[in-house]
């Protein structure tokens, strides 16, 4: 996921009431704060996009 596809969908997730900040999302994402930055810089690997997709899809955990 290219960089600008994660900051959109940060703002997605706040749009949809689903996140209020970006701290939030690392949480729901289970990763730092710092590391929301550093994507926001980067972009991000495939299943760090897959997780986001499914974050904003309400998806639960697989099997839970």
């Amino acid at each position: 996921m290219t960089p600008e596809l994660f900051t959109e969908w940060l703002a997605a997730m706040k749009a949809a009431g689903l996140a209020r900040s970006d701290a939030e999302c690392a949480r729901l994402l289970g990763i730092s704060a710092n590391s929301v930055v550093t994507m926001k810089r980067n972009g991000c690997d495939r299943r760090t996009a897959l997780a986001c997709r499914a974050l904003l899809h309400r998806m639960e955990p697989y099997g839970s």
